[in-house]
């Protein structure tokens, strides 16, 4: 038992102190970019559909049918439909912008998975900002009896052609590397000590 503690403690050590270790220049990135994306695309700069118009109604029923079912042969139909060029992606693996970005990101996280929906519970819209929350229903290929599913959030910015400048992913990742077979078992453990 002493040595699998020491084991847990190395590993853990190694995760905490490679956290730590980020290269000063690069420190504070991710959050100075989601505070620029979010400049960037304010409704004073790139104004967004007018509300209730066609246009944003068509806009939120692309994002629902979009990720309805999240798949390579969709993202490849229809994602030049539901993102603009320059779009803004960002959840809490990474971050991308330009369609082509987005596109690779979304079909690379398409290769561990056998299925993946969103079922969206509702939609709030304030100020040009639209809130998606739904339900993903995830299921990975190496662990196909054992569905996962996660409660989320998009807020998401479209432009006033009706395609999304910026997305906001808001999840508990967690629960895919709780799905790894050493590194679960290290995140299960810590989440129980929390």
């Amino acid at each position: 038992m002493l040595n699998g503690k020491v084991t847990l403690f190395f590993v853990l050590a190694c995760l905490v102190l490679g956290g730590c270790m980020v290269d000063p220049e690069h420190q504070g990135a991710y959050m100075e970019n989601y505070r620029k994306f979010l400049r960037e695309t304010d409704t004073h700069v790139i104004p967004p559909p007018p509300p209730g118009s066609e246009v944003e109604k068509h806009a939120i029923e692309t994002f629902r049918l979009f990720y309805e079912v999240f798949s390579e042969e969709r993202i490849r139909r229809s994602i030049k439909t539901l993102y603009a060029p320059d779009a803004y992606f960002r959840d809490g693996f990474r971050e991308v912008q330009g369609i082509e970005a987005i596109t690779a990101y979304f079909i690379s996280s398409t290769d561990a998975v056998s299925s993946c929906t969103f079922d969206i519970q509702d939609v709030a819209v304030h100020d040009g900002n639209y809130y998606f929350r739904w339900i993903m229903h995830l299921t990975l290929k190496r662990n196909k009896e054992k569905p996962i599913q996660a409660v989320g959030m998009s807020h998401v910015r479209f432009n006033a052609q009706g395609q999304i400048i910026f997305h906001q992913d808001y999840w508990d990742t967690g629960i895919i590397y709780e799905q790894a077979p050493i590194l679960g078992r290290i995140i299960t453990w810590i989440r129980s000590r929390i």
